[in-house]
């Protein structure tokens, strides 16, 4: 199974750039996974076309935050997931998130438009970056996340 995963999006309207984004990685996957800061609506509207797991980040509106939770834990096959944005947390965000989701055996979260794939104790952490607005020399970026018999991640440059 192939999960386009993205964070960061901060759109306040479905634009050209977004759709051929779609039709490259989200067409082609099994499940689109959204971890927050889509800013408007319209964008989470736009989404659902697709097998979609979402959560809201603190950029959202209100259109979005009374849709989608700001954490939630889906189960892809045998696998245990953590979604969320990963606002809130002071200090080391990736501890705090191990902790919260701890029986998850991969937490994927966004907010800080920097990519990562890591692995801590054997559980995979999975940030996408920005699809839109990466910080700093990242640039552009979202993840594919594959399931099979383990969990893989691969950070995608657009």
């Amino acid at each position: 199974m192939k999960i386009a995963v993205l964070s960061d999006t901060h759109l306040t309207t479905v634009t050209e750039d977004l759709q051929t984004l779609c039709r490259l990685y989200c067409d082609p996957a099994d499940m689109v996974v959204h971890l927050g800061d889509w800013t408007a609506a319209c964008v989470l509207d736009y989404f659902e076309q697709y097998r979609l797991e979402g959560v809201c980040g603190n950029m959202d509106d209100m259109g979005v935050r009374l849709r989608l939770p700001m954490k939630k834990i889906i189960r892809v096959g045998s696998f245990r997931i953590g979604l969320s944005h990963g606002w809130g947390y002071g200090g080391d965000v990736r501890a705090h998130l191990l902790q919260e989701f701890d029986t998850a055996d991969a937490v994927l979260f966004g907010h800080t438009h920097r990519p990562l794939v890591e692995r801590v104790d054997g559980r995979l952490l999975v940030n996408p970056g920005s699809a839109f607005s990466g910080r700093g020399s990242s640039g552009r970026t979202l993840a594919v996340l594959h399931v099979g018999r383990s969990l893989d991640a691969e950070i995608v440059r657009l």
